[in-house]
């Protein structure tokens, strides 16, 4: 094994590990960073209009704590802040955090954004691995927590100075996965004996993966042993913030959920530095999937996804989980097969497995507002389960199998020549061109079918067409209308043929519902012709579909089906 040319994060003691047997009951708290750690990491920060439609959106999905930036680090920043509370743009219901570092003007400056504000979070940080405080601020173990525990007590004094305002305290180690766990430790015990909470109130204790240089499980490890050795846990949130430098954040935080973290820090589509934060969506999605009521609602994440776009000019990829355009799309053939025999059987397999369950469907999509039939898309890796589904779904078209068998071939021509995803409208268009062929050689006018004067069981029919041009009246007596029809036009020069296969289908449900009829025809060298035909009555359909099957052979436009 080659050896890595990076230096691996510290190794610690663990005197048990719990975590891995335990499963997620309830939901964290949530705190929506994306107006602080999501807009400083754009290429283009929002506007003031945009955080506050931003700030709404977060208010409308459900997050009862947002942070609403870094007031002490720019004027656009602190006048926002200004703006949420002097224009009363913050609900009851709703507490903001600002964020500060650990330094005294920074501090008052913060707290002058706060004048006035019914609840609020100062979330005040300070770096506490090796490697920043030894080569970023040239300060030891104990200058760091000198400092820390100084702002404490400053914001202590600045927010008994507020007075009715109620300000809690949020307290980050950051690069905490890079930090000797045991200073990580006793620093924020001597916060929280610093901050001395009221009886009920808790100290935020959030402890950042500031880079993601560790495992997702190390991770929790380190969550679950700092919650262990620490002094002060009933007057402490445990808070996890992950960053997804090694594509890992979801899962880091689901772990740390299971070593007892109580809150999340993260944004919506995981938009921050570098790699960006935990993605929130997918995080409550997740655990809505597990059956937990997370308090947040993406009943419809198309319409969030495409807004959260709009605001921050930051796309979401196709693939996205949950919210991408095409992560509920079925290209490959078998993948589209299945998924549309589950969804017509879909309320016996809610049956069979307790629950709904669908294959390749991890969720129900209509939770999020995503329609069915946009999941079975049409390339050239596509099969006859996808075509069905998409007749089926967007033109109430169930096709036999031989004819499904047939038409998937002119499909997957079509799909090889354009060399693209084929629309639904192109489907649909490209089957009435194969089949529904009512021009041609042969053109029907108009068909009565009758019943027979001196034997009721026997159908009388009559036929206006014309072949080739010339016009016909022709008359044939047989047991019902369809093979009168067919009886009718054997007076013509047809070359011979028989009819093999009929079946006839509804589309919709309603009593106005149109009928559509399918048939086969055989010639007299055995080859297989289809042809379908669309009208109210049941009878005008099939006969218009015998039409279809005759012009197709007349024309030479089929093909050899295995019989």
């Amino acid at each position: 094994m080659k050896t890595s040319k990076y230096a691996q994060p510290q190794g610690f003691e663990m005197a048990r590990r719990d975590w891995p047997s335990r499963s997620i009951r309830k939901s964290p708290i949530w705190n929506a960073v994306d107006l602080r750690d999501g807009n400083q990491a754009l290429p283009d920060p929002m506007s003031p209009a945009q955080k506050k439609r931003y700030f709404q959106l977060l208010c409308e999905i459900g997050f009862k704590e947002i942070e609403v930036g870094f007031p002490s680090a720019s004027r656009d920043d602190f006048q926002f802040c200004r703006d949420l509370i002097e224009q009363k743009l913050i609900p009851d219901d709703v507490t903001i955090a600002i964020l500060t570092q650990a330094r005294e003007p920074l501090i008052k400056r913060s707290f002058e954004a706060l004048r006035g504000v019914g609840r609020a979070i100062c979330h005040v940080y300070i770096a506490t691995s090796d490697l920043h405080m030894n080569y970023v601020f040239r300060k030891d173990r104990a200058q760091t927590a000198d400092t820390a525990l100084a702002s404490v007590e400053l914001i202590r004094r600045q927010a008994k100075a507020l007075g009715d305002s109620e300000i809690r305290l949020q307290f980050s180690p950051e690069e905490f996965t890079d930090t000797d766990l045991d200073f990580a430790v006793s620093l924020c015990d001597q916060v929280v004996e610093t901050w001395q909470p009221e009886r009920g109130k808790k100290v935020i204790l959030n402890l950042p993966a500031t880079v993601e240089r560790r495992m997702p499980n190390q991770y929790a490890d380190m969550v679950e042993e700092f919650i262990r050795r620490q002094r002060h846990r009933e007057q402490s949130i445990i808070s996890v913030h992950a960053h997804n430098d090694m594509g890992c954040a979801v899962a880091s935080t689901q772990m740390t959920l299971l070593a007892g973290a109580d809150r999340v820090e993260g944004t919506l589509f995981g938009h921050g530095e570098r790699s960006g934060n935990v993605d929130l969506v997918t995080m409550a999605l997740n655990l809505q999937y597990f059956g937990i009521d997370t308090g947040l609602d993406f009943h419809d994440v198309e319409s969030i996804r495409d807004e959260i776009i709009k605001l921050t000019g930051m796309p979401v990829s196709p693939r996205h989980p949950y919210a991408g355009e095409l992560v509920f799309s079925a290209f490959s053939g078998s993948h589209q097969d299945a998924i549309h025999k589950g969804l017509a059987g879909r309320e016996q397999l809610t049956g069979d497995f307790g629950g709904w369950k669908i294959p390749y469907l991890h969720i129900d999509p209509a939770e999020l507002g995503r329609r069915y039939e946009k999941f079975i898309r049409i390339n050239s890796q596509s099969g006859k389960g996808g075509i069905a589904h998409v007749l089926e779904t967007d033109y109430k078209v169930r096709l036999p199998r031989a004819l499904l068998i047939d038409f998937s071939r002119h499909v997957q021509q079509l799909a090889d020549q354009v060399s693209r995803e084929i629309e639904s409208s192109e489907i649909w268009q490209l089957f009435n061109q194969c089949y529904n062929r009512q021009e041609g050689p042969l053109v029907m006018d108009k068909y009565w079918p009758r019943p027979n004067h001196d034997d009721p069981a026997r159908i009388d029919g009559e036929v206006h067409v014309r072949f080739k041009g010339e016009r016909h009246e022709l008359t044939a007596s047989a047991n019902g209308p369809v093979a009168a029809f067919v009886h009718a036009l054997e007076k013509l020069s047809l070359p011979s043929f028989s009819l093999e296969e009929y079946e006839e289908d509804a589309i919709g449900s309603s009593a106005d519902a149109q009928a559509i009829t399918f048939v086969r025809l055989d010639d007299d060298e055995k080859r297989s012709w289809y042809g379908i035909g669309f009208d109210q009555n049941i009878d005008q359909a099939a006969v218009r579909a015998v039409v279809s099957a005759l012009n197709r052979m007349l024309e030479g436009k089929g093909e050899n089906v295995a019989k």
